[in-house]
């Protein structure tokens, strides 16, 4: 009996020993931001800094390293908020995840709720990615504290601040502050960056510059800012998409997209703005390179679409071929009910009469666009318009105009309006060598060749018996004849 019950005792140990799984060993690839920083509202920059060093590989050498196994790191939601008085700079990081534990889009009252808070000097910026490739951010959130973003707000609702306020923060900067370098195929998944006078920029060397790009922006929220949303500054600047975005300018600001080199994708983007923003900026303000926006849905208080660098067009060293990025807008809505209501019904007159003011050495495209101002278009640059369906949401509109349209014509129209901003349902198609008319021009510029087609054809009256008039003298009118004899 005795010796049954230890043979039983035995087999249920054994057993035991054998059920037993051996915990794992923590892994290498992994860092958890909670083991060295509390979020407690406390400066806890260099303790934050020593988590995103930890990532692997450890003993890097900018630029030399070869072994990349990348790794992540966790960031958990903070009692408070982590506190930075620094630059949080990560370099040379390779094939890695930055996951905060939920996203911020936004609260109530003060931004209490924001996983990284700046609270340092001003001028500072919170986060700098350089060097790094293959990167993944989910659900990064953080607030500058710009005092010009809460100025008002904090006067209208009676809010208390809830630390000190700042001027002139960046929000994150990705590229490296040289003409060399990179910063490449990085995804920012649910991005959101509030209180800023700067919320993100893309490279600082507009002229060539490091190599910024494959980078996408997927449902990310950018503003309140002072001063820009985005700005591009290098000249390798590619394959940036930003998608589902929204934008909103505070106090003073110039403009939520500023272009000073490289191209840029924009897909689906609703942007607004405060009343007392910078009445020289514009939503998207375009210096060099190109931007083609898809859809997008804006109630910016001033022109949607500014360029300021008439230049003639770029060539490449050797072949002289252009290399001129796209100017393409599709779908873009540039209008707000109260302009309406402040122009009708109080008598305020027009806030915002120019929704496009463009003078670049590229052709822009307008596809399906609903426009509150008119477009204007400048003559330094000839630049031509390729105008498909744009309409005016304001029927006093000033439509197309500027010197390179009423005295250069330089609008390709496709199916909309005619001269005097009447909307033609027809396809049809009016350029300098179809423009529609009832009599030879009396004003403009015009080149050899250049031709108006008679809209009022009667071969019973003598002045409107022709099909057209042609150009037969470049000149300002020019010397006109009269072709296409009707009834002969």
């Amino acid at each position: 009996m005795r010796l049954t019950l230890t043979i039983l005792l035995v087999l249920i140990s054994a057993c035991a020993i054998a059920d037993t799984v051996t915990p794992p060993v923590a892994s290498p690839y992994v860092v958890n931001l909670g083991d060295y920083a509390k979020g407690d509202g406390s400066d806890e920059t260099d303790a934050i800094q020593r988590a995103f060093d930890a990532i692997p590989p450890r003993e890097w050498k900018e630029h030399v390293t070869a072994d990349h196994p990348g790794g992540v790191i966790i960031i958990p939601r903070p009692k408070a908020f982590y506190g930075i008085a620094k630059t949080i700079r990560i370099v040379e990081r390779w094939n890695t995840t930055i996951r905060c534990e939920s996203p911020v889009w936004g609260s109530r009252g003060m931004p209490v709720n924001y996983y990284f808070r700046w609270i340092g000097p001003d001028n500072g910026t919170m986060f700098e990615f350089r060097s790094c490739k293959g990167m993944v951010v989910e659900n990064l959130s953080m607030t500058g504290m710009d005092e010009a973003c809460w100025v008002e707000p904090m006067k209208t609702y009676n809010l208390k601040p809830i630390g000190r306020m700042t001027k002139g923060i960046t929000g994150i900067r990705l590229g490296p502050e040289t003409q060399a370098g990179f910063q490449t195929s990085m995804i920012f998944d649910q991005l959101r960056i509030a209180d800023v006078d700067t919320a993100v920029r893309l490279g600082v060397y507009a002229n060539n510059g490091p190599d910024v790009r494959e980078l996408s922006f997927r449902l990310a929220v950018l503003g309140p800012f002072s001063s820009y949303g985005v700005i591009a500054a290098s000249g390798n600047l590619a394959n940036v998409t930003f998608e589902t975005v929204s934008t909103y300018a505070g106090k003073g600001a110039k403009a939520a997209f500023r272009l000073d080199g490289g191209e840029m994708l924009l897909l689906n983007w609703n942007g607004a703005s405060a009343r007392d923003i910078d009445p020289e900026g514009a939503e998207v303000i375009v210096n060099a390179g190109g931007i083609h926006i898809v859809k997008a849905w804006s109630e910016w208080r001033g022109p949607f679409l500014r360029t300021n660098s008439p230049a003639p067009p770029e060539w490449t060293e050797g072949t002289y071929g252009s290399i001129n990025y796209p100017m393409i807008l599709e779908g873009v809505r540039h209008y707000e009910g109260s302009w309406m209501h402040q122009k009708v019904n109080l008598k305020q007159g027009n806030l915002v009469p120019i929704s496009i003011d463009y003078d670049r050495p590229v052709p822009l495209h307008l596809i399906g666009c609903s426009l509150w101002g008119g477009v204007k278009l400048g003559a330094t640059s000839q630049a031509t318009i390729i105008d498909q369906g744009t309409v005016f949401v304001d029927r006093d509109s000033a439509g197309f105009t500027g010197e390179g349209v009423t005295r250069y014509g330089r609008v390709i129209h496709i199916g909309t309006p005619h001269p005097k901003n009447g909307r033609l349902i027809q396809p049809y198609v009016v350029d300098r060598r179809n423009t529609p008319g009832t009599a030879p021009p009396t004003s403009g510029v015009w080149e050899r060749g250049d031709g108006i087609i008679n809209t009022e054809p009667d071969p019973t009256v003598p002045a409107k018996a022709w099909r057209g008039w042609v150009c037969i003298k470049a000149g300002e009118p020019g010397e006109w004849t009269p072709y296409g004899a009707l009834g002969k």
